[in-house]
């Protein structure tokens, strides 16, 4: 799904559920207040007093919001800013619960929750990895390839073989006009020391989504700047956008290791003024994307393209907007 935005009455009755949320347990964390205020400047364009807000039961939010996909988006919002702390109370999870139970909506993110909190890894990965970006990568690329181009992809990304004729086609992307998206890729795998898809190492090209996300939002590669990919590649993503957000912060924020592409880190948002500011913006910038790019986006048919064309053509506003 896109996101939705709500009308100015839904806004205040969400805020005032998600305030409820986030004060189950104790006081507004800096950190969640931060969140709070970064939705309402990126996607919701209010400036409600967060400490003006009362709580709401879920009686009275299921009165002001009646779209199930609006209240969808709502759960997953809750869920997405309990993570946001490197801790969840029992209290929080058990609020987000009643307000699900009024709207009778299933939440994938929600469920997703409930796995974290009982301590069922094994399950939490599988269905965050399956949800996010990689899962459905690997489906798309059985859909193009079949299992042995699954194989094939796999075993190149091991280091088993290299599959030379996908990996001469990356390379040659360094004879590509200046400016095009391909040859900015092809300086994006230089400079940073990367290996091409099909070299021994590279990664499977259905997962190059990402590395063109990078270029076309314009993104590093540091730790925090690939947060704020995953931000901006959850918010064009129009199926379960929001496991990439509990991708994101279980990985960053809860030290939860979920793939080999991911290092880990426990509490990386805390006591950084601006950071979580900084991917709800990545969120509400990919979130008025026009394509979604993790769905069958035919990226070799814009190689040659200048980024800066392909970049008004798809609705990418400049980052610092």
């Amino acid at each position: 799904m896109s996101f939705l935005i709500p009308t100015h009455e839904q806004a205040r009755a969400g805020l005032r559920a998600m305030k409820t949320v986030l004060t189950a347990a104790g006081p507004l964390t800096p950190i969640r207040r931060e969140a709070l205020g970064a939705i309402q400047q990126h996607l919701l364009r209010t400036d409600h007093d967060l400490d003006a807000l009362g709580p709401i039961t879920p009686e009275e939010l299921a009165a002001a919001i009646d779209d199930p996909a609006l209240r969808t988006q709502l759960i997953g919002g809750m869920v997405t800013l309990t993570l946001t702390c490197d801790t969840v109370a029992d209290e929080e999870q058990q609020a987000i619960e009643r307000f699900a139970a009024a709207f009778a909506v299933e939440s994938v993110t929600l469920a997703q929750l409930r796995k974290f909190q009982t301590e069922r890894l094994m399950a939490l990965r599988f269905d965050v990895v399956r949800r996010s970006l990689a899962g459905p990568a690997l489906g798309q690329l059985y859909e193009d390839q079949g299992l042995l181009g699954v194989v094939k992809n796999l075993g190149s990304f091991a280091g088993l073989w290299e599959n030379r004729a996908v990996a001469e086609r990356y390379r040659a992307l360094a004879h590509y006009p200046e400016g095009s998206l391909g040859k900015e890729l092809w300086r994006f795998y230089e400079a940073n020391a990367f290996k091409f898809p099909g070299e021994k190492h590279g990664a499977p090209e259905s997962l190059l989504s990402h590395d063109l996300s990078h270029i076309l939002g314009g993104y590093g590669t540091d730790y925090r700047s690939e947060g704020l990919v995953l931000a901006f590649q959850a918010g064009y993503k129009r199926q379960d956008p929001f496991s990439v957000l509990v991708f994101l912060l279980l990985n960053g924020q809860h030290g939860l290791r979920l793939t080999a592409f991911a290092d880990p880190a426990r509490g990386f948002y805390n006591d950084k003024p601006g950071a979580i500011d900084e991917v709800v913006r990545a969120f509400a910038r990919g979130a008025r994307v026009t394509v979604d790019f993790t769905d069958h986006w035919d990226f070799w048919a814009v190689m040659d393209r200048q980024v800066e064309d392909l970049r008004r053509e798809y609705g990418i506003e400049p980052a610092a907007a």
